[in-house]
């Protein structure tokens, strides 16, 4: 590589570091709560149940938050709206730890709101200041969202010990938020201007398009087995008789195999015009772990084993986020049917992502094991997989015209 390519991709990488240290703050508020969920329901007396909601609101508030983004980009521009969801995980991340099931439940909910807001508006970012390099750019914050999520998972039990408690290994992540608000308070591009949407929404073309319903469905499905996995996987490997600290360890390093796949699946999908290959590898690998941590769920079959289910979790989880993100700019015909498809996209998968923490939480106390929740967890993996060929097939999306 000669030095002023070099020099070009080091000037690339700066002018995208903003976007990456934005991405590290959208998971840890999220995924440290699994770790410490035990914990988290004897001090509140949760059942099963009303513990899930813990997972289950932040991703409905994902959904919800994201059909609002578009009205909410008609009066703030992108970069400033990346800065009301940065301030709104550091309150709702603070108002979660106060001693109160009520309180409890509504920093959640702000959470999921700053969640929804940065999940969305990073990627029109991404296209409008790195239209030449959008495969690296999305990379990047797919990479920042998996690594922050593993170090949250990693070492949440860790910081719980050192602490005495919960609450203040919870209060890390909270401040997280903050530091990225005072590094994005920086951030220009030159070569754009920072300015509000105020172009039409088409939601009604996106209503009535088969493929962006096809969108909906993979990348709400994908979400559902991601974050059922988040909420319940470690305590379905404590109630295996796992190791508290290796079951935040095992969580940790499925979300870290998202870091790798974060970086290399993007400008990969962006290759071809048919990601149909990509999709199917991504789902098999999946099933080859889920069937793996349930035989050792169920059995208690080789224990060390799950180190490989777990893996293979991992890479299939964390390889098939950062293709529906890519797929939404990939499938997009403007700017704007970007943002309202990935709004469309978010606001429907994550109300469908929703049920699945839920959903495990109630089989779980319904049946007393964990049984029922792997086969609801299989169904969502084939509804994953046909949606997922639908859309992984060549086509564009444009909002005023059915496809």
């Amino acid at each position: 590589m000669s030095d002023s390519a070099v020099k070009s991709q080091q000037k690339f990488i700066l002018k995208a570091m903003p976007l990456f240290f934005v991405g590290m703050t959208l998971r840890p508020l999220t995924t440290s709560v699994g770790p410490v969920l035990p914990e988290i329901r004897a001090d509140f007396g949760l059942s099963a149940t009303a513990a899930s909601l813990l997972s289950t609101l932040p991703i409905l508030m994902f959904g919800l938050g994201a059909m609002l983004v578009p009205r909410l980009l008609h009066r703030v521009t992108p970069n400033k709206a990346v800065s009301v969801a940065l301030i709104a995980l550091a309150i709702g991340g603070t108002l979660r730890l106060v001693p109160s099931v009520v309180v409890l439940y509504l920093g959640t909910i702000i959470i999921g709101l700053g969640v929804a807001v940065g999940n969305v508006v990073p990627s029109i970012i991404t296209r409008r200041d790195f239209p030449k390099n959008i495969g690296g750019v999305m990379g990047m914050i797919a990479g920042a969202i998996s690594i922050s999520a593993a170090v949250a998972a990693l070492i949440t039990y860790p910081l719980t010990e050192a602490f005495g408690s919960w609450r203040g290994a919870l209060e890390v992540w909270a401040v997280l938020p903050l530091v990225a608000w005072a590094v994005w308070r920086f951030y220009r591009h030159e070569e754009t201007v920072d300015e509000t949407l105020t172009s039409p929404r088409d939601m009604r073309g996106l209503f009535h398009n088969k493929l962006a319903w096809a969108l909906v469905l993979y990348f709400g499905f994908q979400s559902m087995n991601y974050h059922s996995m988040n909420a319940w996987l470690p305590s379905i490997l404590r109630d295996s008789g796992i190791d508290p600290t290796i079951a935040g360890n095992q969580l940790a390093l499925l979300v870290l195999l998202g870091f790798p796949a974060g970086l290399f699946v993007p400008p990969l999908a962006a290759k071809f015009k048919s990601q149909v290959t990509l999709c199917l590898i991504f789902v098999a690998i999946f099933a080859v772990g889920l069937v793996g941590i349930y035989v050792f769920a169920t059995t208690g079959w080789w224990e060390n084993g799950t180190w490989l289910w777990v893996s293979l979790l991992g890479i299939g989880l964390g390889s098939s986020f950062p293709l529906a993100l890519t797929l939404v700019l990939l499938r997009s015909d403007s700017h704007e049917t970007a943002r309202d498809l990935g709004s469309f996209m978010q606001g429907g998968g994550y109300i469908i992502s929703a049920l699945g923490p839920l959903t495990l939480g109630l089989l779980k106390d319904l049946t007393h094991t964990w049984g029922a929740s792997f086969i609801a967890l299989g169904v969502a993996l084939i509804i994953q997989m046909l949606s997922g060929i639908v859309i992984s097939r060549p086509g564009i999306i444009s909002g005023s015209t059915k496809n």
